[in-house]
């Protein structure tokens, strides 16, 4: 498969294609809750650094809103997260990774969203 950036190559640069962006979205008061020894920020960080090489972090310069289990609407700040990666294989790694901390910080779903298309990916519960 040829790069989409393949024809806006020129003789004084060369480009890397890096994929597809992967967007999801994280409450910034949860980042702080502990899992493995370490903060939700901290544990997801280590994470993205070894399966994906890079990623940016920001706050949302807002609220996400959404519902809770019991239908209420519920706001809070929201730190917004992106990797970009080639190929669908890895999307499934990190949409485990996503599973694991909402269950760590009791978020009933993640909401993702990778190229063109969104979801919520929420955790299997035992």
């Amino acid at each position: 498969m040829e790069s989409k950036w393949k024809p806006f190559e020129g003789q004084e640069y060369v480009i890397e294609d890096l994929g597809r962006p992967a967007i999801f979205l994280l409450p910034i008061r949860k980042l702080k809750i502990l899992i493995e020894g370490t903060t939700v920020k901290e544990h997801l960080h280590r994470f993205l650094i070894k399966n994906f090489g890079a990623y940016t972090t920001s706050t949302i310069p807002g609220f996400g809103f959404w519902k809770d289990v019991q239908k209420a609407t519920i706001s809070d700040e929201c730190r917004e997260y992106e990797v970009s990666f080639l190929g669908k294989e890895r999307i499934p790694t990190l949409l485990k990774k996503l599973a694991e901390i909402a269950c760590t910080i009791r978020e009933e779903c993640v909401y993702v969203k990778a190229g063109q298309y969104s979801c919520l990916v929420y955790p299997r519960r035992k």
